[in-house]
């Protein structure tokens, strides 16, 4: 038995800022002198980041505050565009909120001596550059940019490889364990046993600090502490990299206290940087001609998993010619959308059944039919463009092992959910990547949530478990 259900984003509705105003709402939160910061407790600090134009929630938008002396924390938002820091010390600090398709938004917050009021966000609409279509061009890939790759570069936390230089090097090699002693030789880490390695944001292991072994770095070690993933991946797997030192600033999804005690090497997968920027295409919409029956069909192209909108996307329209009296011959015409992902087909007759199909690049989404009316609302297409993630799993009694029928499984924050079969396994499909919070619920049991990162295509299997209460006798899960 299993019960999915995805929220439709677009009816939240919530109460904004613009940018311009939010830099004087957040001045207004008073601070602490600095002499009385110590003496302070440190407050949470929460938000939502929202779409201007259509006052949605944005989810998998990266917030990142930064106190005055540049150490920094980041979280992504969930599906209705909450975000929250706890425990954040008084002070100065920068909260800057990017999102792909978004400009970017960095203001100062002077957190005091309590909380400050809820944030709320709102992000201007940005040409989405997300795959290579009719120019082919040299740029950043949007997928380094979303990780905040380029933010972290700028601001010279480690040593970094962009693709360029990453494609230029790793020639005459196979297997990425190998080629982790290019980067020590580029930036020696520590003489740790085990650094560890991440990619796309997930732990794979760990690999030898530079020193530890009496071999020459082009000849690494033959090692028992080099993990199954780092041994099996192939260096093609490779798009950019980056290094971190022991005691140096390091991003938060990477921050434990092996990294921070002996450094860490960041992955970045061919997929995520290998898609070449796009330069924002000048896409110039129809104007309707006016004649007497005819009217425009207006919408929006965007991704189906994260919804971000898809500029330079092609929309092809077709419907049964009027003036053909057998009703076989079809009217066919292809637009592309602008900048914004919008699509506008003019000169359609009125009350004729179109049927649109969008396109973005190698991927194609699925027909759409719609009656041409004046005055409709703006119809939104889809196109299956980011790889959609899973999660499945069992949920198990902590002292017995015996599995658990019933219980509800829930991605926290968000309307993700299902309930277990009568194996005691769940499974979760049609994810966006990103970061969740997943729990199991049943009556009379209690158990910790876990921490899941989830990257785009992704399936990540987990092992709930839960333990019984004094009301597990009188208490049984359900849905």
């Amino acid at each position: 038995m299993r019960e999915t259900r995805k929220r439709d984003r677009r009816g939240l509705q919530a109460t904004l800022v613009r940018p311009t105003l939010l830099a004087v709402a957040l001045a207004a939160i008073l601070g602490t002198a600095p002499g009385e910061t110590a003496a302070q407790e440190a407050v949470d600090v929460a938000g939502t980041v929202v779409d201007d134009g259509t006052g949605g929630p944005i989810e998998g938008a990266t917030v990142r505050l930064a106190d005055a002396s540049g150490s920094a924390r980041e979280t992504i938002t969930g599906p209705d565009g909450a975000f929250a820091f706890a425990q954040v010390a008084p002070g100065t600090h920068t909260l800057a909120v990017r999102r792909l398709g978004y400009e970017m938004l960095s203001t100062p917050l002077e957190v005091g001596a309590e909380a400050p009021p809820r944030l709320d966000v709102r992000l201007q609409p940005q040409a989405i550059p997300l795959e290579p279509l009719d120019v082919d061009v040299e740029g950043r890939a949007p997928g380094l940019v979303e990780s905040g790759f380029y933010d972290r570069m700028e601001e010279g936390w480690g040593v970094y490889f962009e693709p360029e230089w990453i494609e230029a090097s790793k020639g005459g090699f196979v297997r990425l364990r190998d080629y982790l002693w290019v980067l020590h030789g580029r930036a020696p880490l520590s003489r740790c046993g085990a650094i560890p390695v991440y990619l796309d944001r997930r732990p794979i292991g760990t690999t030898p600090g530079w020193g530890t072994s009496g071999l020459h770095p082009a000849r690494p070690p033959r090692s028992d502490r080099i993990p199954p993933l780092v041994e099996e991946l192939s260096v093609s797997d490779l798009g950019a990299a980056e290094v971190y030192q022991a005691g140096t600033k390091i991003p938060m999804f990477a921050w434990t206290d092996a990294t921070m005690s002996c450094g860490a090497i960041i992955l970045w997968s061919d997929w995520t940087a290998r898609l070449p920027e796009i330069p924002k295409i000048e896409v110039k919409l129809c104007e309707p001609g006016g004649l007497p029956g005819e009217v425009a069909l207006d919408g929006f192209v965007e991704d189906e998993v994260t919804d971000v909108r898809l500029p330079a996307a092609h929309v092809s329209a077709s419907y049964a010619n009027p003036a053909d009296p057998d009703g076989l011959e079809r009217v066919e015409t292809v637009v592309r959308t602008d900048s914004l992902g919008r699509y506008r087909v003019c000169d359609l007759p009125g009350g004729a059944i179109i049927h649109l199909t969008p396109e973005y690049g190698p991927h194609a989404g699925g027909p759409t039919v719609a009656i041409a009316a004046a005055g409709g609302e703006a119809l939104r297409l889809t196109v299956p463009v980011t790889p959609p993630a899973s999660i499945t799993g069992v949920v198990l009694n902590e002292a017995t092992s015996a599995l658990i029928e019933g219980a509800r499984i829930v991605l926290v924050d968000t309307d993700f959910r299902t309930v277990t079969n009568s194996g005691g396994r769940f499974s979760l499909a049609d994810l966006p990547p990103g970061s969740y919070t997943i729990r199991a619920v049943c009556a009379g049991y209690t158990g910790p949530a876990q921490e899941v990162e989830l990257a785009e295509g992704a399936s990540v299997a987990v092992v709930l478990q839960l333990r019984s209460t004094e009301l597990a006798r009188r208490g049984t899960c359900s849905i």
